[in-house]
């Protein structure tokens, strides 16, 4: 990494010269600030920018650090956050105009913990309005572009948080999960996204839409990266009733072990029987590498895991409609139109559904806790088809949605059902340069062997060098 080249250094590049004062959280800030700046307007990644404050944050950071009180290794990184999480004094929009006023009174738990370890934030990034779609697409605020294609998506209602981290705006960022949208964005923009598991990161101060299945977790270069933000978010919250005492592991503590002794799945249903041929033989390479490099590659026969996603389409549209049912009634008019005749689609379905919803989950998950229990992870494609165009995700004038995105998230939202932990990562590139995902799929609360897999796989593949042709 030449000196003054931060755009795409990781965490762990940056944090040891941040240490030891070869480089100032300021310079790194105003590096950040100087490319946002200037790739912002083809991107569209954020909603707002921080720039007075996150200047001051890093002036602060820098003084701490030279006293000899060195935070940890996000100690002067930059972060975004979406656009859902809470801020002190800023507004949370949710990516709608409704909530264009929305002050935040308070900071949401995973902004304190970022503040308290040292991390800058940089702003808020895009979403999808109410984080409620997989296209990310927005019509009040426009899409965010993907870095390696800016006619392409960056799919996911957290796109602006994949947008920024793919074209270097920030070190990493915060994004949401409730059927896909920290991970279809990592896997359309070539970076790693996980998933934690349900409960592991509290949600205090985050906009709901899914309380059952509403997920925060980071998004970031690599997967080494993704370990570092864990060991500062993770943990139990009070304020949080989703949020679980299950002890606190050192995420980073198995980055180098490789993958020998790990048991790799691999399913023979469904995954692999109606994806892009291309995405499939890259993951395929990818499971080869796994065994090559030392894993041993199990097939599992999970005739069941196809009902995963249409529990979490029921969950998710119920819960949805349930919190917003004022909001559509008295400021409807106010929705975008696909928000909107989702929304009231949501509001009328009945209980019935959402009760048989719930009981199929609790057997989905002790279906899926059986096959674990002889697994270390689980390898998936990360989504089923290439990286649709913005203008095959936008609708037509006068109708409220359009097919582009409409099978994103069917691998996705399987894991959304059970609530283990879900990373992608970039496994391969496509004949015409976009970035292919890779999912590595993990037991409850074992971020660490999901973690280990990815950083495994990231030094064996090589991909890490190639960059967007954003620059």
């Amino acid at each position: 990494m030449p000196d003054n080249d931060f755009s795409y250094a990781s965490i762990d590049e940056l944090a040891p010269r941040i240490r030891s004062g070869d480089l100032s959280p300021v310079e790194l800030t105003q590096a950040s600030l100087e490319r946002i700046e200037r790739l912002e307007p083809q991107l569209n990644a954020f909603l707002e920018v921080f720039r007075k404050s996150a200047l001051a944050q890093a002036r602060e950071a820098e003084a701490e650090i030279a006293r000899g009180s060195y935070r940890g290794p996000l100690h002067g990184i930059t972060i975004a956050l979406k656009d859902l999480i809470d801020v002190e004094g800023t507004v949370t929009t949710g990516g709608s105009t409704i909530l264009k006023d929305n002050m935040a009174t308070a900071d949401a738990t995973v902004t304190r913990l970022l503040k308290e370890a040292g991390a800058i934030i940089i702003g808020k990034a895009a979403l999808v309005e109410f984080a409620m779609g997989a296209t990310g697409v927005n019509p009040h605020y426009g899409p965010s572009r993907n870095p390696w294609n800016l006619d392409r998506i960056c799919c996911g209602s957290s796109m602006g948080s994949a947008s920024a981290i793919a074209g270097g705006l920030a070190v990493g960022a915060l994004g949401s999960d409730t059927g896909g949208s920290i991970r279809m964005p990592a896997a359309v923009t070539g970076i790693a996204g996980l998933k934690p598991t349900y409960g592991r990161i509290s949600r205090a101060g985050v906009l709901d839409l899914s309380w059952s299945c509403d997920h925060v977790g980071p998004m970031t270069r690599t997967v080494a990266d993704c370990a570092h933000m864990m060991n500062v978010l993770a943990g139990y919250d009070p304020a949080d009733p989703a949020s679980s005492e299950q002890p606190v592991p050192d995420f980073a503590s198995g980055l180098s072990q490789g993958f020998k002794g790990l048991r790799v799945g691999v399913p023979r249903e469904f995954f692999f029987e109606d994806v892009d041929s291309e995405i499939e033989a890259a993951v395929r390479a990818g499971i080869d590498l796994m065994e090559h490099e030392g894993a041993s590659v199990i097939e599992v026969s999970m005739p069941w895991v196809a009902l995963g996603r249409t529990i979490n389409i029921a969950l998710l549209g119920s819960e949805a409609g349930a919190l917003h049912r004022e909001l559509v009634q008295e400021r409807g008019h106010e929705l975008s139109p696909a928000i909107r005749a989702r929304l009231e689609s949501a509001i009328v379905m009945p209980a019935s559904g959402y009760i048989d919803a719930q009981r199929a989950r609790r057997k989905f998950i002790a279906q899926m806790d059986e096959t674990m229990s002889d697994l270390d992870v689980l390898i998936t494609p990360s989504v089923p088809i290439q990286t649709p165009t913005i203008a095959e995700c936008t609708p037509p004038p006068g109708s409220p949605d359009a097919p582009g995105g409409a099978t994103l998230t069917q691998f996705t939202g399987v894991f959304d059902t059970t609530g283990q932990p879900s990373l992608s990562l970039n496994c391969g590139f496509t004949q015409d340069g976009m970035p292919i995902g890779m999912m590595i799929n993990g037991g409850a609360f074992d971020e660490v062997s999901v973690l280990r897999a990815g950083a495994a796989f990231e030094r064996a593949a090589g991909l890490m060098e190639r960059r967007p042709p954003i620059d």
